[in-house]
């Protein structure tokens, strides 16, 4: 064989090591998609054996009026959480794939925050959490800030946060809000008294599929993919997203936005629902 011919053992040397890399990464990539299939496995069964179990429940002739709202009630909450699931799966996708596109507009930030306090305050009830109180800080007086921004993703990042919060919290406070940063940044928080994230949780927090092992039947629930949700959508939308540990008890989630103020005049309008129903009917318009 000419000597030429025989391959250089730096190279071969580097062949091997890229081979065991490989071997590696498709060792981490089956185990990622074993825990995916296991969590998402579950997270679809738990709400679709709710709704299937009370809509057995409610065809039944002996209910009150009050059962059969209760039951509703329960269904409807299965039937939410089994779309987001399916959505959030949809969005982590558009995330990962750089997809997902911003739709900017004209966003009243205090109208966004008094409707995921409604939502949330049922969520709460839905949940049993009597011995939470759900607090909001707006430091912009009412109808006064209105911003150019995705609303639905700023809604999705909060609302995950708020979520989190109500869950990982038995007793106490969770509180959600924003500031004004400087002139250009907006500050968006939510801290609770919780029981907070262990130490060696704290670096990969952020990070698809993982969460807390809790002993709490609604902790848990989810597949860990909210959070890494929320840090994307935030940094596609030009911002930062971090977390801190409460001094006493209890979690601090943070992320700042660019802030593009929008003028705006008043005017008495209407606004529907998709039944039809009138939301409010006054409040501001882009100019």
């Amino acid at each position: 064989m000419n000597e030429n011919n025989i391959p250089n053992e730096g190279l071969l040397k580097r062949i091997a090591e890229l081979e065991m890399q490989l071997k590696s990464k498709d060792k981490e990539l089956r185990n990622i998609r074993n825990i995916f299939l296991s969590k998402i496995g579950h997270e679809f069964r738990t709400p679709m054996n709710s709704i299937i179990g009370f809509s057995n429940i409610l065809a039944k002739n002996n209910l009150t009026a009050d059962q059969k709202e209760l039951y509703l009630e329960y269904i409807n909450s299965s039937s939410d959480d089994l779309l987001n699931l399916v959505e959030n799966m949809i969005d982590l996708s558009m995330l990962e794939s750089g997809q997902m596109q911003l739709n900017m507009a004209a966003c009243s930030v205090n109208a966004l925050f008094n409707e995921l306090y409604a939502n949330f305050n049922r969520e709460k009830h839905i949940l049993e959490k009597h011995s939470v109180a759900l607090l909001m800080s707006k430091s912009v007086e009412e109808n006064d800030l209105v911003v150019e921004t995705d609303t639905l993703r700023l809604k999705q990042v909060l609302s995950i946060l708020i979520d989190n919060g109500l869950k990982f919290t038995d007793k106490g406070v969770v509180e959600f809000g924003y500031k004004l940063n400087g002139q250009n940044q907006l500050y968006f928080f939510v801290q609770d008294s919780g029981k907070g994230v262990s130490e060696d949780m704290q670096n990969v927090i952020f990070n698809s599929f993982q969460k807390e092992n809790n002993d709490s039947e609604n902790q848990k629930s989810g597949v860990g993919i909210g959070l890494a949700i929320a840090k994307e959508v935030v940094k596609l939308m030009g911002g930062d997203i971090g977390f801190k540990p409460n001094p006493t008890r209890g979690s601090l989630f943070y992320f700042t936005l660019p802030m593009r103020r929008v003028k705006v005049k008043s005017e008495s309008f209407f606004l529907k629902d998709n039944k039809n129903n009138y939301l409010f009917s006054k409040g501001n318009i882009a100019i």
